[in-house]
């Protein structure tokens, strides 16, 4: 049941970043930094719950967590979340990553703060779904899903100013 948290805690601690703003431009960076601590934190403890390893026998994979959930059960899809040891050392280091991110974003972003943060952890939350999938809809839906809010990264952050800050 630890895997779906994985993919919700950057979602909503985006939603909530973004919904924050008004507070004050340090509340939206104190939850994200916060979200994404939480989510390496979960990450860590998955690690240190179990033998993972990074190779598997032949044969049939062995997940050593699995989440599965009808959701389009007329065409056979399903939300199909597992993880074995390469996949929880990516899981681990997207959320080091995503903690750096906002380490390093923290005084970078004068701007929009809380929309920003939205924009990262949505990004962060679909490229730990994509790691987690194991129905090939539901990877192709947390790929896909990773676009959009890269594209407003890249259009209101992605470039310099015109006085070169």
């Amino acid at each position: 049941m630890l895997l779906p948290w994985l993919i919700l805690i950057p979602f909503i601690g985006g939603f909530l970043c973004w919904q924050t703003e008004r507070f004050g431009v340090k509340v939206p960076r104190w939850i994200a930094l916060i979200t994404m601590g939480l989510t390496l934190a979960l990450g860590l403890q998955l690690w240190l719950q179990g033998g993972y390893s990074l190779t598997q026998s032949a044969g049939i994979p062995q997940w050593q967590s699995e989440f599965v959930l009808p959701w389009i059960p007329r065409f056979g899809i399903s939300i199909h979340l597992a993880l074995d040891g390469l996949s929880l050392l990516m899981v681990v280091l997207t959320g080091l990553l995503g903690v750096l991110a906002v380490l390093c974003s923290w005084r970078e972003i004068e701007k929009y703060q809380g929309f920003f943060h939205l924009n990262l952890m949505w990004i962060l939350g679909g490229v730990i779904g994509v790691f987690l999938a194991i129905d090939m809809f539901l990877f192709f839906f947390f790929w896909e899903m990773m676009l959009v809010p890269m594209y407003f990264l890249i259009a209101l952050w992605g470039h310099k100013a015109s006085d070169g800050k």
